[in-house]
């Protein structure tokens, strides 16, 4: 649809304008308009292009109950689902932009006038009146050390994720586009590839023993291990076993789930049906049988183990969090020993991609930037990403750098506490 060179007031009711290769709607030197429940879609492949609404040389446009949604297959980053180019009083309200791919839109505004990125995905309320915005006054960072800034480590990924630290405080990631495996050494500050085998690497994480697990897309419930630095292209596959209890052992699981149903309090205590087991018997992956046998939803494989961002260990004794993607909502819980997650309580109005918790037991979310909680659940302090942050890991030399995972790029930032 394309609207352009009128002033004349004009309204649409619930149109769905999707697959499209360049653009679902544009405004052009367009006035007056209302626009009612307009769902976007958009396809993988030429679609994965695709900027749904473009917005320039316009005024006064109103865009209520906006659906904007990427396929569950779509693969493609993408930055933008709206831009707004030298335009005024566009108003937005009830906005979900959203996909149950790891693909979502990375920002779900640009205004291009202004260099202003709105990440947030779900919103109530927003008018771009056409002045420029304020500067946030930028206050002493009571997470990061005195004066600490976020530094870009490395870039160039397609988009990296299921990232893991070993003993040292090396960083390990996998760009699955590549079907490559990254590490970051905290000691030499280099980036080198681990392996690039075509094993569809997603997941990553590591026993007390420095066995590197791999969790695979390839075939049904594919997980496999490997000594980081063997020197040979050997792996061993692990086998899907029945859960049971495995006091002493910690479970490792996703740090984010995705559940299209609204039913995250319902499912994610659901006992899983099997586990992996690392090689040196210290740690174990919950998995349920959506992974095991392969299972399709629309042609992709849409399980908690493969869609979350990152996996994080369960320790005995503490508290785990775990984020409702689609609900933007994180809950802390307790974990069992045989990995089930159980009394679910809410910690934060927000939820995203990634947690990580620090010694002190504030708690990190990725959620468009990286908000900073304390134990009780408030607000403390907000750390600015260059890019929409999907993965948060703490390591390096004295495991008080926080490394952001952010689709293309590798940042990192010195914290005052060390990771839990």
């Amino acid at each position: 649809m394309y609207i352009s060179n009128t002033s004349t007031a004009g309204r649409i009711y619930e149109l769905s304008s999707e697959h499209h290769v360049r653009n679902e709607v544009v405004l052009d030197h367009a006035s007056n308009w209302q626009i009612y429940a307009l769902q976007t879609e958009e396809e993988r492949g030429e679609g994965g292009f695709a900027l749904p609404l473009h917005i320039r040389d316009s005024s006064n446009i109103s865009f209520a109950n906006l659906h904007m949604y990427r396929v569950v297959s779509s693969n493609q980053p993408f930055k933008y689902a709206v831009m707004v180019t030298n335009s005024r009083n566009i108003r937005f309200r009830n906005v979900h932009c959203f996909s149950d791919s790891k693909v979502s839109f990375d920002d779900t505004i640009y205004d291009q006038t202004h260099d202003t990125e709105i990440r947030q995905r779900e919103f109530s309320w927003l008018t771009i009146s056409g002045a420029a915005p304020q500067v946030r006054r930028m206050q002493p960072s009571p997470a990061l050390a005195l004066g600490a800034k976020v530094e870009k480590v490395a870039g160039g990924f397609f988009n990296i994720s299921g990232g893991a630290v070993d003993g040292s405080g090396n960083i390990y990631f996998v760009d699955a586009k590549w079907q490559t495996i990254y590490r970051w050494s905290a000691a030499t500050r280099q980036l080198s590839k681990v392996r690039d085998n075509p094993l569809d690497p997603v997941q990553l994480f590591f026993d007390k023993a420095g066995d590197l697990i791999v969790v695979s897309y390839a075939g049904n419930g594919t997980v496999y291990s490997f000594k980081p630095d063997a020197g040979n292209d050997g792996i061993t596959l692990l086998p899907a076993v029945p859960a049971v209890p495995r006091p002493g052992m910690t479970p490792v699981l996703p740090v984010d789930y995705w559940r299209n149903e609204n039913d995250f309090l319902e499912v994610i205590p659901a006992k899983p049906l099997y586990q992996f087991v690392s090689p040196d018997r210290t740690s174990f992956l919950p998995a349920g049988k959506d992974f095991v046998t392969g299972e399709l939803y629309y042609g992709s494989k849409l399980n908690n183990t493969l869609r979350a961002f990152g996996f994080a260990p369960a320790v005995a004794g503490l508290p785990y969090y775990v984020s409702d993607e689609n609900g933007e909502k994180t809950y802390v819980a307790s974990v069992g020993d045989d990995g089930t997650i159980s009394n679910l309580k809410l910690f934060a109005e927000r939820g995203g991609e990634g947690i990580a918790v620090d010694s002190e037991g504030n708690v990190y979310i990725a959620a468009g930037q990286v908000f900073v909680y304390n134990s009780a659940g408030t607000l403390i302090d907000t750390i600015d990403i260059p890019e929409r942050p999907s993965q948060l890991l703490f390591g390096g030399s004295k495991g008080s750098t926080l490394f952001v995972l952010a689709r293309s790029s590798l940042y990192a930032v010195e914290t005052s506490y060390q990771g839990r």
